[in-house]
């Protein structure tokens, strides 16, 4: 990270570019998000600039069978800023039947923000084409960090486990190519299934990746074998187990579901706003 610490001012001033760019990014993608329709598994509420699946998971979390992805012992992957670059920190695995070990952030004055996403909800495709520049933009400068959680509580929205396959596959990505996760993510979300159908085949993702300049084989057979289900039942679980991540009069987690230096976003009003309220705090 730079060594030389941003001022209030200068912190204050980069997040006010920051949410103006957020908010023309929004208005040019307007005419292309469409409005989600509520079903028996999805709850759609609609905030600004992102629109929240809410979905209900009663489940207790089972013992964890295997071991988790490396770089995501939190069972989410950290980013931060480097020579003016987003990095993910490198971590080892969470092992075969233990448990994450959370990120505990540092008071240095940065804000740290931690989204719970499922890859197969376009409510997180719409936050991300929101806000994925101004967050990248932050980090990269050093004046913040991001976790990205993935989650799948989406399969019942799909005649296949595609919310299971999707978060899968960008798991694998975590665990054998960590810098091209951002990436790659991205791919996904832009070519994002609709819901209500088969979602895409192990072949699409992996086509889609591959897209994305990643073309690795140990990605591509930890695609095929689904082989990160186990951990990401169990990290879907404990996730959706956490009361504090539910919004208020909600009994269930939502995605995206995202938090800035351990306060809740009411996923409403535009979020690089309420980012801005923790940069200029002394």
């Amino acid at each position: 990270m730079p060594e030389e610490r941003l001022s209030k001012d200068q912190r204050r001033e980069a997040a006010r570019e920051a949410a103006r760019v957020a908010r023309e990014k929004r208005e040019r993608a307007a005419k292309l998000r469409r409005w989600l329709i509520p079903t028996v598994v999805t709850v759609v509420i609609v905030a600004l600039a992102a629109t929240i699946t809410v979905v209900a998971i009663t489940s207790a979390p089972p013992p964890q069978a295997e071991a988790g992805p490396r770089n995501m012992v939190s069972d989410g992957i950290l980013f931060q800023g480097e020579d003016g670059e987003m990095v993910p920190v490198e971590t080892p695995a969470i092992p075969a039947s233990g448990t994450p070990t959370p990120t505990e952030p540092e008071d240095d004055g940065l804000v740290h923000i931690v989204s719970y996403v499922d890859l197969s909800c376009p409510a997180c495709q719409a936050f991300e084409e929101a806000y994925a520049d101004p967050i990248q933009q932050l980090v990269a400068a050093g004046q913040a960090t991001l976790e990205i959680h993935p989650i799948a509580i989406l399969d019942n929205a799909y005649t296949t486990n595609y919310s299971t396959r999707s978060n899968n596959a960008i798991a694998c990505v975590a665990n054998y190519a960590p810098e091209s996760f951002y990436d790659t993510m991205e791919a996904l979300y832009e070519n994002q299934a609709e819901e209500r159908t088969a979602g895409l085949r192990n072949s699409q993702i992996k086509d889609i990746i591959h897209g994305a300049g990643l073309e690795n084989a140990d990605v591509d057979r930890c695609i095929d074998g689904t082989v990160f289900e186990p951990w990401l039942t169990s990290a879907t679980l404990r996730a959706a187990s956490d009361s504090s991540l539910y919004q208020p009069g909600k009994a269930s987690i939502a995605t995206p579901t995202v938090t800035v230096n351990g306060d809740l976003w009411s996923n409403s009003g535009d979020f690089m706003e309420f980012v801005q309220q923790h940069l200029t705090v002394d």
